[in-house]
């Protein structure tokens, strides 16, 4: 993920404020296992595209395919901190919003997410 959008962040550390965190753990349960048991790096590595979710233009979001669903994080980098804003298992019409924004790192990322969108349940 940092290839395609390198010079963007400034520190190496992702930082959560603990309202935030609480927010994800009442809201988001099985997400914040991801942060729990420090495997955001899984999430990272799984990036698939860059995104325009978040109205808030400091706030960069990105999707990532995990475990055969699909997750989107927003990471905020203001002059001190890199933070994360929010994670969540999007429902596939929150994905097919978003999808007009999806800049995806490869091709057959695309692909996958174009089936991904056609299967039914």
């Amino acid at each position: 993920m940092f290839h395609h959008i390198r010079n963007i962040f400034s520190a190496k550390k992702l930082y959560i404020t603990k309202r935030k965190l609480e927010l994800i753990k009442t809201k988001h349960s099985l997400e914040y296992e991801y942060i729990k048991s420090n495997s955001f790096q899984t999430i990272l590595d799984n990036c698939v595209a860059k995104c325009e979710y978040s109205k808030d233009e400091k706030v960069l979001n990105f999707i990532s395919f995990i475990d055969g669903k699909y997750i989107l994080y927003g990471i905020s980098n203001n002059s001190y901190y890199t933070h994360l804003t929010t994670i969540f298992y999007p429902s596939k019409k929150q994905l097919i919003n978003c999808k007009v924004t999806m800049k995806f790192f490869s091709e057959k990322l695309k692909q996958d997410f174009e089936e991904f969108l056609n299967k039914k349940n």
